[in-house]
């Protein structure tokens, strides 16, 4: 296995840090601003003389810092904006095998095989998945070779995320494993043509795996990005050549101790 350099380590670790701390500071200092104006006005409301320019003042500061408000809550819900994703600690990923099969155009499979080391005592996991074609199915079909784990859909999130309750909780330092299926339908073929994952945890080994008919992809090149929503890229997308089963071109990419918080993702084109 490779070691990281110590400046792909030193850029993961900024990069979050930064994002984070900068956000802070501005809500700090919008909320400081809102607080000084707040006591402005009960000052000229107390006081019986109020000069024309305290008026004045207090009315240019009011639009400031609602100004200043809006633009950076528009900024932070900007969907062009680049996302940096958040650690979680709570276990380790020894591998997690990703694919999606295109059986048609419009009938594809995806399946997620991981295998978790816990950091701590879990009773289970999120596990969020992005679709942009036309359906999904409402729950994964879930299987174990070790444990008999559930999964519930978390209604309150944003985006298809389930709840993995495993069959009893995960002690520090023990192994499970887990396959996630879903079955997708692409009709109004208007599906992103990428696969990726975004390392949000320690991680040994990520496998991406493109399957498809002979014919129906090109250009699928391998990306690495610092961010979630692939605005910041750190490297030069490279090809990935095929391999034939029978009749289907299969694309792989394995990628062995991926940097926390990178987003590594298989791009294509539909022919």
């Amino acid at each position: 296995m490779r070691k990281r350099d110590s400046l792909g380590v030193g850029l993961e670790y900024k990069i979050g840090f930064v994002s984070s701390l900068s956000a802070t500071v501005i809500w700090i200092l919008l909320g400081s601003l809102w607080s000084l104006i707040a006591a402005n006005i009960i000052s000229l409301l107390q006081n019986k003389v109020v000069l024309p320019w305290q008026y004045f003042v207090a009315g240019i500061s009011i639009g400031v810092a609602l100004t200043a408000s809006v633009v950076f809550y528009k900024d932070k819900t900007n969907k062009f904006k680049p996302k940096f994703p958040s650690l979680s600690m709570d276990y380790m990923y020894k591998k997690i095998d990703t694919e999606i099969h295109f059986i048609t155009r419009e009938e594809i499979t995806y399946t997620s095989c991981f295998n978790i080391l816990a950091l701590k005592e879990i009773k289970g996991m999120k596990r969020t998945h992005e679709w942009t074609g036309t359906t999904i199915s409402e729950l994964p079909i879930i299987k174990s070779k070790t444990s008999n784990h559930k999964v519930e859909l978390c209604k309150d999130e944003p985006r298809k995320t389930i709840n993995v309750i495993f069959e009893v909780p995960l002690q520090k330092n023990h192994k499970t494993d887990c396959i996630l299926m879903y079955e997708l339908g692409d009709s109004l073929r208007k599906m992103q043509p990428f696969l990726g994952h975004v390392v949000k945890n320690p991680t040994e080994k990520i496998i991406l795996r493109l399957c498809v008919p002979k014919g129906m992809v090109t250009s699928v090149k391998k990306c690495i990005y610092a961010d979630s929503s692939a605005q910041i890229s750190l490297s030069l997308p490279q090809i990935i050549n095929p391999r034939y089963i029978g009749n289907i071109e299969m694309y792989e990419w394995e990628i062995d101790n991926p940097s926390l918080l990178y987003f590594y993702r298989m791009n294509w084109e539909f022919v």
